[in-house]
C-alpha cells in the first residue's frame, strides 16, 4: 500500500468472515484506504461504502484486541482466530509493511490473548458440537491420539468432527460413505482412509469412536451390528454418536453396556451450557482488553513524545551547527572572538526560541488560555494554572 498517501505501516486481517484492514499514518488516512480499496477492486467510487466501517484510536486498538482472544467471533472464544493474526502479522513482515507501532500492536493482542484464555473460562467449555463431541470422547477415554474413529457421512458436520479429532492427534480415522468418491475426497484432507457403506458392519469392531450424519430415513446402525461389534472388542467400550435428524443409530444401543450412545440433542445441552459458562467469563475478559488497551496508550503516547523530542532535538542541532559553522567562518576572517561568540549565542537563542514564540503570540491573539497555560508550564516549568 505504499501508493496510499499518508499510509506509513498496515496489515490486513483475513478470516471466514472477516477483512480488516489496521494501518498507521496521518490524519484523513481512513479515507484514502477506502479510496484504495475501491480502485484495486476496479469498483466506482463509494460501491463498497456501505459495506464498510472505520474504526481509529483507542476504538481501533481494542477491537484487535478482541478479535485477537476470540471475543468478536462467531463462535466466542474460538481458538483458531489468533493463528490467523498472527498469519496477518507475519504476512506484513515479510512484505515490509509494519513499523514499530503496528508491531507492538499486534504483539500487545496476542499477550492480550494469551492472558483472556488463561485468566478466564471464556474458551474451556465447547460451544459447537464437533467441539462437544471431542470433550465427550475425553470424558470417556481420556487422550485421544490412540483411538481410532469411524466417521459415518461425508458433510460438513463429519468434516468439522474429523478436524477437530485429529486436531488432537487422532491418527486412525475411517470415513465410511454411500458415496465411496466422497469418502474418499473427505478422507485425503486428513489422511484417512474410506470405504462403503455396505462395510459398515465389518468396520464397527475396528473402531472406538463411532460418528454418523447422513441423510439417510432410516437407521444405518443397528442394536445387533454394535452388539457383534462389542463381542469382537471383548467388551471394549465404544462411543457411538448421532448427529443424524432423523437417527441414524437405532435408539435401542444404548442398552448395550459398553455403549455409550449420545444424541444430536445431547451435544446441543453441553454446547449451550458451554456458551452460557464462555458469556459468563466475559465481562473479565473485556476488563483485561481494557486494560492491556491502556497500556498500549500509554505506551503510544511516550512514543509520540518520543517522536517529538527527537524531532525538537534534531532541528536545535541544525540550527548549532549551522550557526557554529558561521561562527567559525568569522573567527577565521579574523572577527574579535568575544564578539563572535556573543552574536552566536545571541543568534542560536533566537532561532530556538522563535517557533515558541510564534505560538505563544498566536495563542495570545486567540485568547487560547489552555495552549498559554500549556506553554508556561512546558517552557517556563510554572505549575499548571498559575498566571503572569
Amino acid at each position: 500500500m505504499n501508493e496510499v498517501k499518508g499510509i506509513r505501516e498496515c496489515a490486513i486481517v483475513s478470516t471466514c468472515n472477516r477483512t480488516e484492514l489496521y494501518a498507521s499514518g496521518d490524519d484523513g488516512s481512513a479515507l484514502a484506504i477506502a479510496d484504495w480499496i475501491h480502485v484495486w477492486h476496479g469498483a466506482r467510487a463509494g460501491e463498497f461504502q456501505r459495506y464498510l466501517f472505520t474504526l481509529e484510536q483507542r476504538k481501533a486498538v481494542a477491537h484487535l484486541l478482541r478479535v485477537t482472544s476470540g471475543m468478536d467471533s462467531m463462535v466466542l472464544g474460538e481458538p483458531q482466530v489468533v493463528g490467523q493474526v498472527k498469519q496477518a502479522w507475519q504476512s506484513a513482515q515479510d512484505h515490509g509493511t509494519l513499523g514499530t507501532i503496528l508491531d507492538r500492536l499486534f504483539q500487545n493482542a496476542f499477550q492480550t490473548s494469551k492472558l483472556v484464555r488463561s485468566e478466564t473460562g471464556i474458551g474451556h467449555n465447547p460451544v459447537t458440537l464437533p467441539f462437544a463431541a471431542l470433550k465427550l470422547a475425553h470424558q470417556i477415554f481420556g487422550q485421544v491420539e490412540k483411538l481410532s474413529a469411524l466417521m459415518i457421512g461425508a458433510g460438513e458436520m463429519i468434516e468439522d468432527c474429523a478436524r477437530h479429532f485429529v486436531g488432537q492427534g487422532m491418527q486412525s480415522l475411517t470415513i465410511c460413505n454411500r458415496s465411496l468418491d466422497r469418502a474418499e475426497a473427505l478422507a485425503d484432507q486428513f489422511q484417512a482412509r474410506a470405504v462403503s457403506l455396505d462395510r459398515l458392519a465389518a468396520e464397527l469392531p475396528s473402531h472406538d469412536v463411532v460418528i454418523a450424519c447422513t441423510a439417510s430415513a432410516v437407521p444405518l446402525v443397528k442394536q445387533d451390528m454394535v452388539r457383534a461389534a462389542l463381542s469382537s472388542r471383548r467388551q471394549q467400550p465404544m462411543f457411538v454418536l448421532d448427529l443424524s435428524v432423523p437417527r441414524n443409530v437405532e435408539p435401542s444401543v444404548a442398552r448395550l453396556g459398553d455403549a455409550y450412545l449420545y444424541t444430536v440433542d445431547d451435544l446441543r445441552e453441553i454446547a449451550e451450557h458451554g456458551h452460557r459458562k464462555r458469556s459468563e467469563a466475559l465481562g473479565e475478559a473485556t476488563r483485561i482488553v481494557d486494560g492491556q488497551s491502556e497500556a498500549f496508550q500509554r505506551w503510544l503516547n511516550l512514543h509520540a513524545a518520543g517522536e517529538t523530542l527527537k524531532s525538537l532535538r534534531d532541528r536545535a542541532f541544525d540550527q548549532r551547527d549551522l550557526l557554529l559553522d558561521q561562527a567559525r567562518r568569522e573567527l577565521a576572517a579574523g572577527r574579535d572572538a568575544e564578539e563572535v561568540l556573543s552574536r552566536f549565542g545571541h543568534r542560536l537563542t533566537n532561532r530556538l526560541l522563535h517557533a515558541p514564540s510564534m505560538q505563544v503570540r498566536r495563542a495570545a491573539e486567540l485568547t487560547d488560555d489552555e495552549l498559554m497555560s500549556a506553554a508556561r508550564k512546558l517552557l517556563l516549568d510554572e505549575p499548571e494554572g498559575r498566571s503572569s
